[in-house]
């Protein structure tokens, strides 16, 4: 009784810490600065400014070459955008796309 008892606790040992290490090793991690974390982000986003058709239509969710095409003639007409909101009067490009593409584009 005694080694089926130790058996079971072997195993269950075994079983936790196979589960948890790879949880464990995420929190031993060095901590990320708000700052840090910004900084990560925004060097990730897109440039719709200097962006080609190509990137733009990569990147952004629901944004197919044409329209992509479009949004560089925008950008040429205004001399570069100034808000993000101005993607807003490129045909096909409502408010719910917008929202779409806001964490994934920026404007330098």
């Amino acid at each position: 009784m005694l080694r089926k008892t130790m058996t079971v606790l072997a195993t269950s040992l075994v079983l936790s810490s196979i589960i948890t290490a790879p949880v464990m090793a995420s929190f031993v991690s060095a901590p990320v600065t708000q700052q840090a974390a910004a900084a990560q982000e925004a060097s990730q986003k897109l440039n719709i400014n200097t962006a080609s058709v190509q990137e733009l239509a990569a990147a952004m969710v629901g944004i197919g070459l044409k329209r992509a095409e479009q949004i560089i003639q925008l950008r040429e007409q205004l001399g570069g955008f100034t808000e993000l909101e101005q993607l807003l009067d490129v045909k096909g490009i409502g408010l719910r796309t917008l929202e779409k593409n806001q964490p994934l584009i920026s404007l330098d």
